[in-house]
């Protein structure tokens, strides 16, 4: 006997809240990521050597995605050059 599946009308809305889902449990990490970004980037642009080392030998070394989330428009352009490279 054939199993039964599911229509796209009952899969949908549940992936979508699955998604939401995730998202919301990521948003405070990357609410905190940002902070981090942000506080340290002005410590670094005021000349504070610990956070322009911190820059250049901690957050250079998180993932690219990582640091795109935290707010590095560098890291964001970065990977979004890399995708349009991988689609074509």
């Amino acid at each position: 006997m054939p199993v039964p599946h599911a229509t796209a009308a009952e899969t949908i809305p549940a992936l979508l809240a699955t998604i939401k889902e995730q998202l919301a449990r990521q948003q405070p990490l990357i609410d905190a990521l940002r902070l981090i970004h942000e506080d340290m980037d002005r410590a670094h642009r005021a000349g504070d050597e610990w956070a322009t080392d911190w820059i250049a030998q901690v957050w250079t070394e998180l993932p690219l995605a990582v640091r795109a989330a935290g707010g590095d428009r560098d890291a964001a352009q970065e990977l979004a050059d890399q995708t349009t490279q991988e689609i074509r």
